[in-house]
């Protein structure tokens, strides 16, 4: 029932297919820049430079008789130990490279400098002299790199919050009133955050000589062994409660009848196959299922293969509909007006689903607590690199982090590439949003604000596109990052609400992840800089914590989820 190769070739030509990714949801006009690649290229050789220089007035002052000077912006540090890694120094340079670099007129970029660096550098010596009043009056102390780390943590904080502030983002919108956290939830997560504490603070009194090897082998360290293995042992008893969870939840007969909702634009090469995939799900679904494909401004033949298709399925019924303003929540927004079944299953065009995968998500929905169901978005081919880097990051994300989520209902977002949603709440709490990225995790918020939670079922598969280039992993990648401040901002009235565990936990979160996956890329330059080409001025600097901050337990994880995984794949 897909459509041929001879087809292919008739219905689209290979420029256009290869750029097919690209839309108005991009980058949307009102908050975002579609900037080249260069422009990210112009950032790290910025970055490299002022390192460079920073480095070499270092070394000068050294030379000049200044020996005694700290390896790091550091004050007051008598007795407290000595210096790894000049960590203070690489946070400044990123916040001065990334002023540098904000889109915007001088004035503002100078107001953003200020702003983030005044902000670093209060807390700096707030820490540093508390460090050393402790020290001095014999009740604590806190190490030089214990400090260290503490204003590395803030540092992640305040990046987002002058992003946050400073950055033209989304309005604040409207949000429901929610019932609160459920105390199942909270007692959940707080209950698995003293177990992983408790536990690794036994592990490093205990195994302090196991813990020595793997802080020598860069497995441990970084950013303090402890707060490395807390991390692990949180997500993993999480996933445990989130495992638990999910298998009570998928043990319930429910079938109701379903719409299928795809938002299509300029996916003539690949909707065949999405509704192929539709129409054979829905031959062992019991309820019935009504398909609605939206064209959304396609220039290329959608409508025409949509139709041709819905015409020859068994199982579904079908309808296809236009939508001449570009935008895929403009799209979705039409479908829902349209639909007039309970539920809605969105699926991308570009996405197949498998076998079982509407019966295993639609179960939960016998919850009525449960307002959006997802499940995993399985590569459809891995034969490039990216499509195998992809497999392992979708039994992190979606087989590991997204199930220890499950475990106390702080799942923040279903992927749009599948998800089922219950469609009077999303009407209710004003459908998806329009002109930002990222409105497939927004809705889901805002149904948690509403009182509802979200559930991520690895049972039920689907089979998503991968990038088939360096420009379009970029475009989407940039996409991703760029959606959680575009949420954030919108949904600013969540940020530590303690009325969700979206709010009081996960969205916090995921902000200070954000912002250190941003520094990863000029952390390693800033390191090679620091050891190859300054060794006699930094020479206490050690490889081992910087590894492990970049791969570490981190990478160990990961081997483990794919092991596990990898068997019943």
């Amino acid at each position: 029932m897909a459509v041929t190769d001879t087809e292919h070739a008739l219905l689209h030509d290979d420029a256009a297919v290869a750029d097919h990714f690209r839309s108005v949801d991009s980058a949307p006009a009102d908050y975002a820049v579609d900037r080249p690649p260069s422009g990210t290229n112009g950032f790290l050789i910025t970055f490299a430079g002022l390192s460079i220089l920073a480095m070499c007035l270092r070394t000068l002052l050294v030379h000049s008789g200044y020996t005694d000077m700290p390896r790091d912006l550091v004050i007051l540090s008598e007795g407290r130990g000595k210096v790894v890694f000049p960590l203070r120094l690489f946070l400044v340079m990123f916040f001065l490279t990334y002023a540098i670099h904000a889109y915007s007129n001088i004035w503002r970029r100078v107001f953003i400098g200020i702003s983030l660096l005044g902000k670093y550098a209060v807390f700096c010596i707030a820490i540093d002299t508390a460090a050393w009043l402790l020290h001095d009056a014999g009740i604590i102390s806190i190490s030089v790199f214990g400090a260290q780390m503490i204003s590395g943590l803030i540092a992640l904080a305040i990046f987002p919050h002058t992003l946050l502030r400073q950055a033209q983002l989304p309005p604040q919108g409207p949000l429901p009133s929610s019932p609160g956290i459920p105390v199942k939830a909270f007692l959940a997560l707080s209950g698995c955050l003293v177990l992983a504490i408790a536990g690794a603070a036994i592990a490093l009194h205990l195994l302090s000589g196991l813990v020595d090897t793997l802080k020598h082998w860069a497995i441990l360290g970084g950013i303090g062994a402890g707060v490395f293995l807390m991390q692990q042992l949180l997500a993993a008893s999480t996933a445990l409660l989130g495992i638990r969870a999910l298998k009570k939840s998928r043990s319930h007969d429910f079938a109701p009848p379903a719409a299928v909702l795809v938002p299509a634009h300029n996916e003539a090469h690949d909707i065949g196959d999405t509704i192929a995939a539709v129409d054979e799900a829905a031959g062992t679904y019991p309820g019935r299922i009504h398909l609605y494909v939206v064209d959304n401004a396609s220039t290329d033949n959608t409508h025409h293969v949509a139709e041709q298709i819905i015409g020859e399925c068994i199982n579904i019924t079908g309808t296809v509909l236009d939508c001449p303003t570009p935008g895929k929540a403009i799209a979705l927004n039409m479908g829902i007006d349209h639909i007039e079944e309970e539920f809605v299953v969105r699926i991308d065009a570009d996405t197949v689903i498998g076998a079982g995968c509407l019966e295993t998500a639609m179960r939960h929905f016998a919850d009525p607590n449960v307002g959006c169901v997802g499940g995993i978005p399985m590569p459809r081919e891995q034969k490039t690199w990216i499509d195998k880097c992809r497999l392992i990051e979708v039994y992190m994300r979606h087989g590991f982090f997204q199930v220890s989520l499950d475990g106390y209902q702080g799942v923040m977002g279903i992927p749009g590439m599948f998800a089922i949603y219950r469609r009077a709440p999303v009407v209710e709490v004003g459908g998806m949003v329009q002109g930002m990225n990222g409105e497939d995790t927004d809705i889901c918020m805002r149904l948690a604000a509403a009182g509802y939670h979200n559930v991520a079922d690895p049972k039920a598969v689907y089979y998503s596109e991968t990038p088939a280039s360096y420009a379009h992993l970029l475009e989407q990648r940039t996409r991703w990052f760029r959606s959680i401040y575009h949420l954030a901002a919108r949904n600013r009235a969540l940020l530590l609400d303690r009325q969700t565990m979206i709010g009081t936990f996960v969205l916090p979160f995921n902000l200070v992840n954000a912002a250190r996956r941003a520094m990863l890329a000029p952390l390693l330059i800033f390191a090679a800089i620091a050891g190859f080409a300054f060794p006699s001025t930094f020479t206490t600097l050690q490889w081992q914590p910087i590894v492990a901050t970049m791969l570490g337990m981190s990478m160990i994880m990961t081997v483990i989820v794919c092991l596990i995984w990898q068997p019943s794949s």
